[in-house]
């Protein structure tokens, strides 16, 4: 059996609604903030594999490494900043969010019309910004769908090639998330 490493998944294993979505984001966020995390005296390189190697438990999240809980934080903070920016500027009636590492869609909303929409998040570097995206986009072809990412991904270079994919492809929503 797999162990689970994920700790709030009663609260996401669900449609939620605006007022539910704000419960579990500060439900989230105290997770995080009542953490005191002890980091080992090393040199830089004996710390640097320790974050690499040693499981911990951080936040919402147990036995993973201090990498991959910051890649895991990162990416949920993206779905949850774009859940809210979805409910407060698109008018929809719910979204359950994919939390943690896992397979198939990280989000799903229910529009007003309930029509059910697929999306996917990411936070990255701006140095694979532009291969996330072409991964991500190539799960919709002609879709209607949603592709929320971290902004401070877009540089120049970015920034121009997010605009080509935004003609490109008319019937995704692309949500920058401030985080």
């Amino acid at each position: 059996m797999k162990e689970s490493t994920y700790l709030l998944n009663q609260h996401f294993n669900k449609p939620l609604s605006l007022n539910e979505l704000r419960e579990v984001t500060t439900i989230y966020h105290k997770s995080i903030d009542n953490v005191n995390l002890i980091i080992p005296e090393l040199d830089i390189l004996n710390l640097m594999l320790w974050m690499k190697r040693e499981k911990i438990n951080f936040g919402p999240y147990q036995n993973l490494t201090f990498f991959e809980i910051s890649n895991r934080i990162y990416s949920d903070l993206v779905l949850l900043k774009a859940a809210q920016v979805l409910f407060e500027k698109h008018d929809i009636k719910s979204i359950q969010l994919k939390m943690s590492n896992h397979s198939g869609n990280d989000l799903t909303i229910v529009d007003k019309n309930d029509n059910q929409i697929d999306g996917e998040a990411f936070n990255t570097a701006p140095s694979f910004f532009q291969i996330k995206m072409r991964k991500e986009l190539k799960k919709f072809k002609d879709k209607l769908g949603v592709i929320t990412f971290n902004s401070s991904a877009l540089n120049d270079k970015n920034i121009f090639f997010l605009d080509r994919k935004k003609i490109e492809f008319p019937n995704i929503l692309f949500i920058e998330c401030n985080i």
